[in-house]
């Protein structure tokens, strides 16, 4: 689905939302709304509403936009994740189902796609549940940082052996 076709179904789901629930549709929340949709990644509320401020130029609270974060969850259109240590926000209309590896040390995240492990999930039977939506969040090291660890800890051998065998010598 392209952008511009996502963008038309998040704003019908907010209308419809927003009618069945007698509100409002506001301008800031269509302006939020279509910020959110112009990007792919996870984003914050902070770095929302300092979006709205900088590239368009729409002085929004962040009472406003912490508000309709939320009303945005419960109609369905974005999510809640939680990724190093911060909570996130991401649209839901990038598919059903998402695996990421989180670095521990660095907090670098790179999603993955598996299909045997999105198999596996989604043929799960669950009792007195049904799964709408999942995310699978896998945590360790990444390359750069396991490879660093490593030569910390070699140095550290290294160092250590030194010490010894200076030590045998005295």
């Amino acid at each position: 689905m392209d952008k511009a076709e996502s963008l038309r179904q998040a704003r019908q789901k907010l209308l419809d939302y927003v009618r069945m629930n007698s509100m409002r549709n506001t301008p800031e929340r269509v302006a939020l709304l279509e910020a959110i949709y112009s990007t792919e990644d996870s984003f914050s509320a902070e770095a929302l509403s300092s979006q709205m401020s900088q590239k368009r130029r729409m002085r929004i609270s962040r009472a406003t936009v912490y508000n309709n974060l939320g009303l945005f969850e419960r109609a369905g259109l974005v999510r809640k994740v939680f990724l190093n240590n911060q909570v996130l926000f991401e649209r839901t209309d990038r598919g059903k189902g998402v695996i990421r590896l989180q670095c521990g040390r660095c907090g670098k995240v790179t999603e993955m796609n598996d299909e045997r492990v999105r198999h596996l999930i989604e043929e799960m039977r669950t009792r007195r549940f049904t799964m709408s939506d999942w995310t699978l969040n896998v945590y360790g090291l990444c390359s750069v940082c396991t490879t660093a660890l490593k030569r910390k800890q070699n140095k550290l051998k290294n160092k250590t052996d030194k010490n010894k065998n200076e030590n045998r010598k005295d």
